[in-house]
């Protein structure tokens, strides 16, 4: 069976199709990524703009076309933070089915964070005990704390980066609004040995371990490691960073989700941080075949 996952975030929208084998083993056959960032719309307006609208129709037409030409036989398609807010996502969604003929989920901040976990526990990264996970999006991240595979916590918070950007953009302290919301996690009884970090911020974080530190495993992270990381890239300069290989979209907000990632560790007193190159997309599929 030819499966595709479409995840529409707040930065983003992307698209992977898998074929599944009888034996239950994946093979990528497509990807794409569109660089539509809905956050900014929604975080400043509270409802997609007509020009932001136009733009998803025209994404979903090419993804459409890309089920067809790789011969899909079941399509999930999820919707995150940034639709969740938007005060038009039903028509936006009613006019993504008439023009695609794809019917686009809109998921709860918990319904995102159970599938995110099912997509690591079924990850082959999957060897810890204890563990917090976090998923940083464009518009919100989910904390998911882990202890033997049973939850302890679960909760979705309103600190994405694209988010934070545009409370950076009206010139609001981004750590004050961080804090605000992290001071209402009840962290003391619980310790983690480590730290599962997943979204494109973890990513793009794994990838400059190896452009910038010279290291690997790129789906390891030392605290110390990420400090370095973090030091060097706020004194390279925009073509320096693009150089790098990262995309312009991630640039601007790679800044926000380190600081973000810190004071979270930093809450918590971890200092290992596993990336297992896995998110919403596979969980969904997860989620399909169980």
């Amino acid at each position: 069976m030819r499966v595709s996952s479409i995840d529409v975030g707040s930065n983003a929208i992307r698209l992977v199709i898998m074929e599944i084998h009888e034996n239950g083993q994946w093979e990528q056959i497509k990807k794409f990524r569109a660089p539509l960032r809905l956050g900014t719309d929604v975080f400043e307006h509270k409802s997609l703009q007509p020009e932001t609208v136009a733009e998803l129709v025209e994404v979903f037409k090419k993804i459409a076309k890309l089920n067809k030409k790789n011969k899909v036989q079941k399509t999930i398609a999820l919707a995150t933070s940034a639709m969740r807010d938007a005060k038009n996502k039903k028509a936006v969604v009613s006019l993504i089915k008439k023009t695609s003929k794809i019917k686009l989920d809109i998921i709860s901040g918990q319904e995102e964070a159970r599938l995110i976990r099912n997509a690591i526990l079924k990850s082959k990264s999957n060897h810890f005990h204890n563990a917090l996970l976090i998923d940083i999006g464009g518009g919100s991240a989910e904390l998911t704390g882990l202890y033997q595979e049973k939850i302890l916590f679960s909760k979705s918070y309103p600190l994405g980066v694209v988010r934070l950007l545009s409370i950076k953009n009206k010139n609001k302290n981004v750590r004050e609004y961080c804090e605000s919301h992290l001071k209402k996690i009840k962290n003391g009884r619980h310790h983690f040995d480590v730290a599962v970090g997943t979204g494109g911020n973890f990513d793009a974080i794994a990838r400059l371990k190896l452009a910038i530190l010279k290291k690997a495993p790129q789906t390891h992270l030392e605290k110390s490691e990420l400090l370095k990381i973090q030091e060097h890239w706020k004194k390279l300069s925009v073509e320096q960073k693009l150089a790098l290989g990262l995309r312009p979209d991630r640039i601007d907000v790679l800044d926000l989700a380190m600081d973000l990632i810190l004071m979270i560790i930093n809450r918590f007193e971890i200092t290992k941080i596993k990336i297992p190159m896995t998110g919403l997309k596979e969980g969904s599929i997860h989620d399909l075949l169980a």
